[in-house]
């Protein structure tokens, strides 16, 4: 029985890391693609489009579906008892939200981006309501939730790739995602039937501040890392200008791509952890093994990003977004503080279930992102916007720090951080010899991979084989 429960959520583990690996694979794709076809400015405006639909899905889905997931992943049948009334109360807040829109919205000078901000984000808060992967993420069908979520991305994909090709084909980018989305929301829906789970036609408003106290409490946690990782996109628009905004859009993903590589072992570390939360021992294994992973992946995207700017943004990006070579230079920080951020924040001490440190470590890296962009933006342009964005980060990560328990507080005495800064270095020292013979950017990336790996492969290797002994 032990076996067949190792190999169960060994599978789980599998399905749920290959999913997001093959999510931010397709990303990796689609996003040279579309800066290239819609040009600097209007990528930018639909990035703010999003940053919009973001902070005010806040006020559309208040924590209640945190709430529900929690409750139907304890309950399972029964649970499902309470989703009238969460339902309910999202369509009610939702519609709070579409007015909130629609106001934003009288208020844009640019048409086209009126036009985007009433068709995705009223589409997004109606399209999230059929959404079901919370649900079937709560009852453990981890294989049909990643199945649904790979499908999805891939058909959203096409629908760029088909109908994408100049900025005036803008508007098929909401098209897009709001239907491969209604597409996977409904397909799941069909699954949780099939597997006899029945929504109930029954409310009861009684129970509404019963479910609305305890789900606000993760609503300010979303809207506080909404406030530190996109009043950029706000900021540089009203200090900067459309074109600025283009240019800013473009790092700000692209950085967050790379990040997605690292918190993909977060993700899939984050369930084990806070199974072996009461454990401090085991905790500590897994939470400096964590960082150990962590520093391995992020400090050489940092290092090889500074040093291959110049080189990789007009190859994947074309040269209308020649100023994000600087930018990016100063952005790719972000990689190894995000990273941190999520392993402190919204790893370990979401795990061990201290929800207000993890709200506290939020909201002080949303006040200090808030105050940086304010202050930077203006003073120092692009730079100072993009260094607001890596100290927000710095902010959650450092406040995160002084909230663990004393039993974690020597993460950073691990020996994998020292080799991964020093192969890191070597592997620097290759790209620039490499670059002087050669400018090609893929001879010039596996050259500097060749050395990191290299460098550090054999210290690595025999770390992980004392991770796995001492978890024997």
């Amino acid at each position: 029985m032990k076996r067949n429960v190792l190999l169960r959520y060994g599978g789980y583990l599998f399905s749920v890391g290959g999913a997001r690996v093959t999510s931010v694979l397709i990303s990796s794709v689609t996003f040279p693609y579309l800066v290239r076809q819609l040009g600097v400015e209007m990528y930018g405006l639909w990035s703010y489009v999003v940053s919009i639909g973001a902070f005010l899905d806040c006020i559309a889905d208040p924590g209640l579906t945190v709430y529900a997931t929690q409750h139907v992943a304890t309950r399972r049948r029964e649970g499902f008892g309470l989703l009238p009334d969460v339902l309910a109360l999202r369509l009610l807040c939702s519609l709070a939200a579409i007015v909130i829109l629609l106001v934003i919205a009288s208020f844009e000078v640019r048409p086209e981006v009126r036009e985007l901000l009433r068709l995705y984000g009223v589409g997004l808060f109606f399209v999230n309501l059929l959404g079901s992967d919370y649900l079937l993420g709560a009852l453990e069908m981890f294989h049909a939730r990643s199945l649904l979520a790979v499908i999805q991305q891939a058909v959203c994909a096409v629908g760029f790739f088909a109908f994408v090709h100049s900025p005036q084909d803008v508007l098929w980018l909401p098209v897009s995602i709001l239907g491969s989305s209604i597409l996977s929301g409904v397909a799941g829906w069909i699954i949780l039937w099939r597997q006899g789970f029945r929504l109930p036609l029954t409310l009861r408003p009684l129970s509404w501040k019963g479910i609305l106290v305890p789900s606000s409490h993760y609503a300010v946690s979303s809207l506080m890392s909404n406030f530190y990782h996109r009043t950029g996109h706000v900021a540089v628009r009203w200090f900067l200008g459309d074109h600025a905004l283009g240019i800013y859009s473009a790092a700000v993903r692209f950085v967050d791509i790379l990040r997605h590589f690292v918190v993909v072992v977060l993700n899939v570390l984050m369930p084990r952890m806070a199974l072996e939360a009461k454990s401090g021992p085991r905790l500590g294994r897994l939470a400096r093994f964590a960082a150990g992973i962590v520093a391995i992946i992020s400090i050489p995207f940092t290092a090889g990003l500074i040093s291959t700017a110049h080189l990789v943004v007009p190859w994947m990006l074309g040269t209308k977004y020649d100023e994000d070579v600087s930018l990016l230079r100063w952005m790719s920080f972000y990689v190894i503080s995000a990273s941190a951020a999520s392993l402190l924040s919204g790893t370990i001490l979401y795990a061990m279930g201290r929800h207000r440190a993890y709200l506290v470590s939020t909201a002080g890296g949303a006040v200090v992102g808030v105050v940086l962009y304010l202050l930077l933006t203006p003073m120092l342009g692009l730079a100072g916007a993009g260094l607001a964005f890596v100290l927000a980060e710095v902010a959650v990560a450092a406040i995160a720090y002084s909230l663990l328990p004393r039993v974690l507080r020597d993460l950073w005495k691990n020996p994998m951080i020292a080799v991964a800064l020093l192969a890191s270095l070597l592997m620097v020292a290759a790209v620039r010899l490499v670059a002087s013979y050669d400018s090609q950017v893929l001879i010039v990336i596996s050259a500097g991979a060749f050395v990191y790996i290299l460098s550090c492969g054999w210290f690595v290797r025999k770390w992980l084989l004392d991770q796995l002994e001492t978890a024997q």
